[in-house]
């Protein structure tokens, strides 16, 4: 985890002592940092989804009405904690922080989204606090070592086969050698022989599919956390090009998808990125997200991409379709789900 993020959130929940010298820090990071802000916010919303086992005080009632999710106009802060601050900061900016796509949980409108906001009484966390209120199970670890090459035929229709645009398998590349193991997928383009679709891509990807049934099941009512990261790399490139590597995660309640319905087909979604991938071949970059399994998922799509981005004067539009990647590589591809049981409520049984 960055560090400033894991510090900033000890500062957020109490778990753990943050002198004020590293209070301001952070805190002057969130605010002029909308990278670091918007994965502040990421965090502290998945956790709160995630539940916890003890409240702080209400505190997320604040942030509920700084966001602009509720009737009436926030108050000022009325004292110098993390929290207070925090919620001024983000007061102005309700409209972009609501409208952030990296967890978007479908039909979710505004009286939804103050459920999950008010699901953010937390301090001790569930993705913190150790290995008796759950436990977390691999499962995936792929460093390409061995199985066939992924196929180039687009979104995977079947479970557990690597697929997506034009990639190859190489052991070396111009001195780059993979972060893990003696192979790596090198992703040539944006898309793939045969590729039909209307949208534009300027993204390569690689993706698996997985059956996530079995986890819910032992869940039994509890929570399952999926959580996947990524390593990117990429040989020298021209300074004029930007690419971020992203690490993208598709709840699916049955396979079938297309690229031009994916996205209305995923019953929830999250990603995460290492943005201006640097042009070091010997400098892996990582990327991980995680999401909270909603109701009625069956499948998780894991996606790997590369992402051409506008620099400079450029716009969406001036790059090219499809991408060519000149030297853009992807190892070490990891998944786990964390599986919390649900606790029995004894509340209304009977007395003897």
């Amino acid at each position: 985890m960055n560090p400033d993020l894991q510090t900033f959130l000890q500062a957020w929940t109490g778990g753990g002592h943050v002198s004020d010298a590293e209070r301001e820090r952070v805190l002057l990071r969130f605010e002029n940092d909308a990278a670091f802000r918007a994965e502040c916010m990421e965090e502290i919303r998945l956790l709160g989804l995630i539940k916890a086992v003890q409240t702080p005080p209400p505190r997320w009632l604040a942030l509920h009405d700084a966001l602009g999710l509720s009737v009436g106009t926030p108050a000022e802060p009325t004292s110098a904690d993390l929290a207070s601050c925090v919620l001024h900061l983000v007061q102005n900016e309700s409209r972009k922080i609501a409208n952030f796509r990296w967890f978007a949980w479908r039909p979710l409108g505004a009286a939804a989204a103050g459920i999950v906001f008010g699901m953010f009484c937390t301090s001790v966390l569930f993705a913190y606090v150790g290995p008796s209120l759950g436990k977390v199970m691999t499962l995936l670890q792929e460093s390409f070592e061995s199985g066939p090459a992924p196929l180039v035929t687009g979104i995977p229709q079947e479970l557990n086969v690597w697929c997506g645009d034009e990639s190859e398998l190489v052991e070396t590349y111009e001195g780059m050698k993979p972060a893990q193991g003696k192979k790596m997928v090198r992703v040539l383009r944006s898309d793939f022989a045969g590729r039909v679709s209307s949208k534009p891509s300027q993204h390569g990807d690689l993706m698996r599919v997985v059956d996530v049934r079995p986890f819910l099941r032992e869940a039994n009512g509890g929570e399952v956390v999926m959580t996947v990261s990524a390593l990117f790399n990429a040989a020298p490139f021209p300074e004029a090009e930007r690419y971020d590597g992203v690490v993208t995660l598709y709840a699916l309640g049955q396979l079938g998808s297309t690229e031009e319905n994916l996205y209305e087909d995923a019953l929830a979604l999250s990603h995460g990125e290492c943005r201006s991938l640097d042009r070091d071949p010997s400098s892996w970059q990582l990327a991980s997200t995680r999401f909270l399994l909603p109701p009625g998922a069956e499948f998780v799509m894991m996606k790997m991409s590369f992402r051409r981005m506008p620099k400079g004067s450029e716009d969406q539009s001036s790059l090219p379709d499809p991408v060519i990647f000149a030297g853009h590589f992807v190892d070490d591809v990891r998944a786990s789900v964390s599986i919390r049981k649900a606790v029995p409520d004894h509340s209304t049984q009977a007395l003897p």
